[in-house]
């Protein structure tokens, strides 16, 4: 079990009788300390904005073209006219970049 807590009348003229002989009442409050360095977690460093943007890539996963998110259709078309020349299968994947990378790319 815990301490019964004191009560406030007894420690406050506990106080005054100690004033009254001369005796210091206790250490003098301290300033509080200023920080040379921060403490704690250090912030995260800022991450890249990215963007998404489709890819056409072949088989391997490498990507042949990228196009904007908007331009899926132009996308599919191009995977699709990769297929029918016989270049091999190419299939349509999303894909985020860092946005001020090279744009859009089109035909080899």
């Amino acid at each position: 079990m815990g301490r019964r807590p004191l009560n406030r009348r007894d420690l406050r003229a506990a106080a005054e009788a100690a004033e009254a002989r001369g005796i210091p009442a206790g250490p003098e409050p301290s300033r509080p300390r200023t920080r040379s360095e921060p403490s704690g977690r250090p912030k995260p460093s800022p991450t890249a904005r990215m963007r998404v943007v489709w890819a056409v890539c072949d088989v391997g996963g490498r990507t042949v073209a990228t196009f904007d998110y908007a331009d899926k259709p132009a996308a599919e078309a191009r995977a699709a006219e990769l297929k029918a020349k016989g270049k091999g299968m190419h299939f349509v994947r999303s894909v985020k970049e860092p946005i001020g990378s090279a744009g859009t790319s089109s035909p080899d």
